[in-house]
């Protein structure tokens, strides 16, 4: 959904990118982990045990819409991929804004403790129609994949930008997927375009409030990013 949020300062987005790489690199020296000298390729085909994909995201990833939250599309692809899944997810949140009160945006320190503590071997990030195609937008996002890199280097980032939903603010969406493409470009890090390949359909796949994906929606949500993080080389396990 788009945020209601005023935009933050230049200010506040410096702070946070801060607060944002303090975080990683404490985590990192916690766990004493050494990054290593190339990005991490999940070990060949076939693997035995299954892979540890983590979902950061806001109402989509949380199942909003679906018939159950474990219809949401994180768990349809866990399930067609054979993974293990970890949803770190939170309505009207993005990479900057929030739309709610008690809730934090995609960099903040407690989201990414979440994704350090389960130790993925990829992770996706999600959205979102929350945020405003800005500069504060691009300030976070490279900010958290520097985090990323930071305290999970050894796993798969693979970004995932926001649907263009029927009520969306289409120019809005255009300017974030146009920021989000850069920004992982620049980071190394891969860019699935949901709303630019038209992944759902606007007359079937979304729920009356023309915003979050319904049952639908989400299983074929689910199967589209599950196709796409195979066609990046990243294997599924022998059986589930």
């Amino acid at each position: 959904m788009p945020s209601r949020i005023r935009p933050p300062r230049s200010v506040a987005v410096a702070l946070t990118i801060v607060a944002v790489i303090v975080a990683a690199v404490l985590v990192t020296t916690l766990r004493g982990e050494v990054p290593p000298h190339g990005r991490y390729v999940a070990a060949a085909a076939d693997r035995v045990a299954p892979l540890r994909v983590t979902v950061v995201g806001d109402s989509f990833a949380a199942g909003v819409g679906a018939d159950s939250p474990t219809g949401g599309y994180a768990h349809v692809a866990a399930a067609r991929g054979c993974w293990a899944p970890t949803v770190v997810a939170s309505s009207g949140t993005g990479y900057a804004r929030v739309r709610f009160p008690g809730t934090v945006p995609f960099v903040d320190p407690t989201r990414l403790a979440a994704v350090a503590a389960s130790n993925p071997d990829v992770v996706v990030v999600q959205g979102s129609g929350n945020d405003v195609g800005d500069e504060g937008l691009r300030a976070a996002a490279t900010a958290m994949y520097a985090a990323l890199a930071a305290i999970v280097p050894r796993a798969r980032v693979v970004v995932v930008g926001p649907t263009d939903a029927p009520l969306a603010k289409h120019e809005n969406i255009g300017r974030i997927r146009a920021i989000l493409g850069d920004v992982t470009r620049a980071a190394g890090v891969s860019f699935v375009d949901p709303a630019g390949e038209r992944w759902l359909d606007w007359s079937t796949d979304y729920v009356p409030d023309g915003i979050h994906p319904n049952a639908d929606g989400h299983r074929t949500m689910g199967e589209r990013l599950q196709a796409e993080i195979v066609a990046l080389g990243i294997p599924r396990a022998a059986g589930c």
